[in-house]
């Protein structure tokens, strides 16, 4: 297959595209339940987080560690609840590993960034919803 790239270059570009990934990854009523939890998406999310800090940080270093702040879950309740609400979508929690939770989690949490603490608690709170005993 022929290989295509896209390049954005322009910050309100990258910004707006920012907005509707996370608008899709934490509706509360997603057409597609796939796209929270998909690996795909949650590394592309955290790639334009990633692109969107470096320019802040250029045009003024006032603004150096704001999407840092920003990205820690525990500043983030919204999104995680909604995160709760996707995981309990995911049909394959309840026969995943420990592993694959975690890594759930990880994508399902994206661009937002957890402790291992968070995302040990997130996984007790969608095993215990779910019913599961560990």
């Amino acid at each position: 297959m022929k290989e295509t790239k896209i390049e954005i270059n322009d910050y309100y570009e990258i910004l707006n595209i920012h907005k509707a990934l996370l608008e899709a990854k934490f509706h509360i009523n997603p057409d597609n339940v796939n796209v929270s939890s998909s690996p795909i998406i949650a590394d592309f999310c955290n790639k334009l987080v990633d692109a969107l800090e470096e320019m802040d940080g250029e045009k003024d270093e006032k603004n150096i560690g704001k999407w840092d702040n920003w990205r820690m879950l525990k500043n983030q309740i919204f999104y995680r609840d909604r995160a709760l609400r996707n995981a309990m979508l995911n049909n394959r929690w309840t026969k995943s590993s420990s592993n694959d939770k975690e890594k759930i989690v990880i994508n399902l949490l994206s661009p937002f960034k957890a402790t291992q603490e968070e995302i040990k608690s997130f996984i007790q709170e969608v095993d215990a919803a779910w019913g599961v005993n560990n």
